[in-house]
């Protein structure tokens, strides 16, 4: 049976997709919220797993995050104020903006890091060793069609 509405027995694989994604969101939040990172948001998340550690221009930046000139100009400028990034010209452009992790946005990668290892090692607890290897494998090969593109 075919079924495209959400229903409480049936939800589609985007929407898990989308839940599961969300929870795991908001679970690294809250605990780089309480490892000292509590000025950070959802947003600053989003332009920082995006920001190359080599520093990247904002116009890719803003690409690759999926968000306006405008709104990746307010969510940076943000994050310049918390300390969290660099921002200066492009050497090679000047009308262009490089935007490179400081000190503080470096030290809160790391924590990033080392709480997601966390977390995925919660996810290995809860579903089992071989669970959790066929849904990594399964979530890879779903995702290698948008890393070709």
């Amino acid at each position: 049976m075919n079924r495209i509405a959400n229903t409480k027995d049936y939800l589609p694989i985007g929407r898990l997709l989308i839940n599961a994604f969300r929870a795991f969101e908001r679970e690294l939040l809250n605990r780089l919220q309480s490892q000292g990172f509590d000025d950070v948001t959802l947003s600053h998340l989003n332009v920082i797993r995006h920001l190359n550690p080599e520093g990247m221009r904002l116009i890719e930046l803003a690409h690759d995050a999926t968000l306006s000139k405008q709104a990746i100009t307010k969510i940076t400028q943000n994050l310049k104020q918390k300390a969290y990034i660099i921002i200066s010209n492009d050497p090679e452009d000047g009308r262009a903006k490089m935007i490179y992790f400081s000190p503080r946005g470096t030290a809160l990668v790391k924590t990033a890091i080392s709480i997601t290892q966390a977390i995925e090692s919660e996810y290995l607890e809860t579903l089992g060793k071989p669970q959790f290897k066929s849904l990594r494998k399964s979530l890879q090969t779903l995702s290698s069609e948008e890393n070709n593109d």
